[in-house]
């Protein structure tokens, strides 16, 4: 539009609000008098149609600069935001506009930190075959997962800041826990008993910080909630792990040298009669805890932990045990420590030494998943008769060089005078497993490697009769990944060939397909948390 357009445009919005003023003074006002304020009107507009048009095309100047300048400095992951200071003024309306770079990070941050939401989880998915038939995973806990594992887990879990002033917050947790069938295309949640997909609230607590004045650093939380799990990866199964409906802990708080967590945990289980073919609700409440982060030496720490499970029973309960043939529900418990070492080059390895009796230590005779459970799937049976059991843990991982990483986890178990969910009660057993993962680092995101792993379990019930459970699994992949460490980095792609040959299956009578002791397997896998 050019200047002339202004003015006339100028003119015609202008005529409304000046013509009223000259009409009401037009009996004072002559003919010149009227002309010269109007010329002197239109000067004015000029000089600020002048003022307007150098303003936009310095604007237009800066922004292009601007713009030319961020391509050549943002990074992929940038977003390019134009932002201006709202403001009504005369002032701020002349204000260049001012462009920023915000990357996803500093978005992510912003909503994490500002706003209070976070939402992260985990998956794995897959697909696999076999030579006949369909695949079986078989001794997971002991051989190790990779090849031999055809579900489809995940955890989805989100958290929102409720309240945050005078360093005091509050957040509301929720955590989904579930398996999705990779058999079939329907993957409806159901409670048939053929259903392989199933869905669960894990986490429904409410968690506070900077409320309890004796240690306004720690974490207390109330609601279905429990102390944080360590896991085996490579098996698993976790050595420190209490399930729980309901409960209240404290986490986090400074002691001495170290943090201590400690947690009071409802956990009702199913008791059982002689027959299995009825039960009785018992309320069982755990006591959880763990003092750790003790600095020992350099990139060195330790944890020592205690748990102690004890029923709230009724008077019926305790005459249907007496009486009714019920088994006896007997308190149970597990000490232990932990030990990690961080080494200088990224890789790390810890130990871990349980004791447990009664059902805990049941939980140890288990040669598959063996995490530390006071029930079977919620069940709780057998003669308990005060046996104990210990376990020694190793796993970890290291870099043998640059280009060669190993990872390990192995586990020795023994019990005496147990109650085994295989043999029965006064039940011996001792135990061995050890996988290891040694890979080449092609690069930041290729690796190739194999999973060695065996195990061999003997029990002996209390007839003296042995039972021997043992088999060895090879598995051959190349994977895609994010970064070098195996423990540590996801996501990552596998593609493998496994071979697994069961040598003794006194325990389960464990078959594959056709009655074989052996399957060779094929599959791809994805595993991504965030």
């Amino acid at each position: 539009m050019d200047i002339k357009s202004h003015y006339v445009l100028t003119t015609v919005l202008l005529a409304p609000l000046v013509f009223p003023f000259y009409a009401q003074s037009s009996a004072k006002l002559s003919v010149e008098q009227r002309l010269e304020m109007l010329e002197k009107d239109l000067q004015e507009t000029k000089k600020e149609l002048q003022y307007y048009k150098s303003q936009e095309q310095i604007n237009r100047k800066n922004i292009s600069d601007m713009n030319v300048f961020a391509k050549q400095t943002t990074r992929p992951d940038q977003v390019l935001v134009a932002t201006t200071s709202p403001s009504t003024s005369l002032e701020s309306e002349k204000t260049t506009p001012q462009i920023s770079a915000m990357t996803m990070s500093d978005l992510s941050k912003f909503v994490k930190e500002d706003i209070g939401f976070s939402y992260n989880g985990y998956f794995r998915s897959g697909w696999g075959t076999t030579t006949e038939g369909a695949p079986k995973s078989w001794a997971i806990g002991s051989l190790g997962r990779l090849g031999n594992e055809y579900s489809s887990w995940f955890d989805l879990k989100v958290s929102q800041r409720v309240y945050n002033e005078g360093g005091k917050t509050v957040h509301a947790v929720v955590q989904l826990d579930g398996n999705v069938g990779q058999q079939y295309s329907a993957g409806w949640f159901g409670d048939n008993a053929n259903n392989e997909n199933y869905l669960q609230f894990s986490d429904l607590y409410v968690n506070t910080k900077g409320f309890l004045p004796f240690a306004p650093e720690a974490d207390f939380w109330v609601g279905k909630h429990q102390l944080p799990m360590y896991e085996i990866q490579m098996l698993d199964w976790k050595t420190q792990r209490t399930d729980g409906g309901g409960g209240l802990g404290i986490q986090d708080m400074k002691l001495g040298s170290g943090k201590l967590d400690i947690a009071l945990i409802r956990e009702d289980i199913d008791g059982y009669n002689q027959d299995l073919s009825k039960s009785q609700k018992l309320n069982v409440n755990t006591i959880d805890a763990r003092y750790k982060s003790i600095p020992l030496w350099d990139k060195a720490e330790l944890m020592v932990n205690g748990r102690y499970a004890m029923a709230n029973q009724s008077d019926m309960q305790n005459n249907n045990e007496d009486k009714n043939g019920y088994y006896r529900w007997k308190d149970t418990w597990m000490v232990g420590t932990a030990l990690k070492q961080n080494f200088d080059n990224g890789g790390f390895n810890e130990f871990s030494f349980l004791v447990a009796n009664n059902s805990l230590a049941s939980s140890f005779a288990r040669y598959s998943g063996s995490s530390p459970y006071t029930s079977f799937n919620g069940r709780y049976y057998g003669e308990h008769t005060g046996g104990t059991a210990l376990r020694l843990v190793s796993q970890g991982e290291t870099y043998l060089r640059d280009d060669i990483i190993l990872a390990n986890a192995l586990v020795y178990s023994r019990g005496e005078d147990v109650y085994s969910y295989e043999t029965g009660a006064h039940t011996d057993f001792e135990s061995v497993r050890a996988v290891i993962r040694p890979a080449y680092i092609w690069s930041k995101y290729n690796q190739t490697g194999i999973e060695l792993g065996y195990f061999n379990q003997k029990n002996t019930d209390q007839m003296g009769n042995e039972f021997t459970e043992s088999g060895y699994k090879t598995t051959l992949y190349h994977a895609l990944k994010v970064n070098t460490s195996m423990l540590t980095s996801r996501p990552e792609i596998r593609f493998y060939a496994t071979y697994i040959h069961s040598l003794n299956n006194e325990l389960d009578n464990f078959s594959f397909a056709d009655e074989k002791n052996d399957q060779l397997a094929i599959g791809a896998q994805a595993e991504v948390w965030w």
